[in-house]
């Protein structure tokens, strides 16, 4: 998942603006690969950063301070073993870290801490921590086998075919290079019994445009906006967008799925981040607009067209941030099933902006000392901080009610379209 959680939304352009640079570089941007021989220092530097760059401290319960002065004693001692020629296992080092951050608001967080002295026999020398996995599984409505593969989907657009009927169904995987890996699309042409039309599009990750761009003009995501397009009023019943087991991707893709059926100029949402070493030293809060979109264009409140948004427990980043924005700017969204991940911080890849006081630091690489991966801008909709809480959807379908079934969700999504 932290593969395809790293770019999960993009915004440089809308950062570029001159600020003086940090008298002091706590190697946030991924750039750091900082030297150090003890538990304490390894320690210390990444408290430092932390209270220095971590976007979500207006949020976050955490009491940092408290933190270093319960757990500085810890990681002395494991000091103290070492100089007495001992080892340390990483299963204690992997609890220190997960009692001191495992709790964090940020759910794209992604830690990652070398052992410095473990065992000669110790196969895995590396501590993680993930406060956001750790969140969402303690969620009553949490079921381990979650996610929506390929086939499934396929399987029970299948069921959907025998209920209703389905006048096109097309699958199609698309490379996405810049996050190194692969998008798939499932659109379907859903026909209800009274013969009118549902355009309906499930995507694995927010790559539309990416997809777009590159493509030959006929992709399936363009398929389902040229259906949403080009259908006449009174044989287009509604819209379903699937963001199951979506796991984010690109901001830009909201110029289709919002700035399609737009009008003028539409602020979505707000964003800032860490412009000095305090806490609670933030950027003022910074507008992102969409246009309208003249490639594909619907006024969809104008016809009083229901846009329905499926998201579940696995939307994560974009894959949840479409869903709140669609449902904050078109009046006639609806979303339905679980409430979603709450990763909602954007992410910026540090080429480029140079964020000094925000987002992620350490070495990646497979020999780093340590690694943490984290915000690097607080977002706020509707007025709202909406990290770690996601996106609650109007009608909650849980599938955990249903063994797991995908299709519940799915027909009341088509039901409510039906009976709006």
């Amino acid at each position: 998942m932290k593969k395809i959680i790293i770019l999960a939304a993009t915004a440089a352009f809308l950062f570029t603006a001159c600020r003086q640079e940090a008298d002091y570089h706590p190697y946030i941007g991924e750039s750091g690969k900082l030297a150090y021989n003890t538990y304490t220092e390894q320690f210390e530097y990444i408290w430092k950063c932390m209270s220095m760059g971590y976007v979500f401290w207006d949020v976050d319960n955490t009491d940092w301070d408290a933190a270093y002065r319960n757990y500085l004693p810890k990681f002395q001692e494991l000091d103290r073993i070492v100089e007495s020629g001992g080892t340390v296992p990483t299963s204690t080092l992997a609890q220190l870290y997960e009692d001191m951050m495992g709790d964090m608001k940020d759910h794209h967080m992604y830690v990652r801490i070398r052992n410095l002295f473990p065992a000669a026999d110790e196969m895995y020398r590396f501590a993680y921590v993930q406060p956001g996995d750790k969140e969402v599984s303690s969620r009553d409505y949490f079921i381990e086998s979650a996610s929506v593969e390929k086939q499934r989907i396929l399987d029970f657009l299948g069921n959907i075919e025998s209920q209703y009927g389905i006048a096109a169904h097309e699958t199609a995987t698309y490379p996405v290079p810049e996050l190194g890996s692969e998008v798939t699309y499932v659109y379907c042409l859903i026909v209800l019994p009274d013969g009118r039309k549902i355009p309906y599009l499930w995507q694995s990750l927010a790559a539309i445009t990416p997809v777009v761009r590159s493509g030959d003009g006929n992709t399936v995501v363009e398929q389902w906006l040229k259906a949403i397009v080009e259908t006449p009023h009174n044989e287009l019943a509604g819209i379903i967008l699937d963001n199951r087991d979506n796991r984010g991707g690109y901001q830009d893709d909201l110029d289709y799925l919002v700035g399609s059926f737009l009008n003028e100029r539409t602020e979505i949402f707000k964003t800032r981040y860490k412009e000095g070493p305090g806490r609670l030293e933030h950027s003022v809060w910074t507008p992102y607009y969409i246009e309208p979109n003249k490639q594909f264009h619907r006024d969809i409140t104008a016809e009083n067209i229901p846009y329905v948004v499926i998201c579940d427990i696995n939307s994560v980043s974009m894959g949840e941030i479409e869903p709140m924005t669609i449902k904050a700017v078109l009046p006639t969204a609806h979303t339905i099933g679980e409430r979603t991940y709450g990763g909602t911080g954007p992410l910026q890849p540090a080429e480029d902006v140079n964020l000094n006081y925000g987002g992620p630091f350490g070495d990646n690489s497979s020999s780093g000392l340590h690694y943490i991966y984290t915000s690097s801008f607080e977002a706020q909709i509707e007025g709202k901080v909406m990290e770690g809480l996601g996106h609650t959807p109007d009608q909650i379908i849980l599938r955990k009610d249903y063994n797991g079934d995908l299709k519940p969700q799915l027909d009341a999504a088509i039901q409510y379209i039906m009976h709006r």
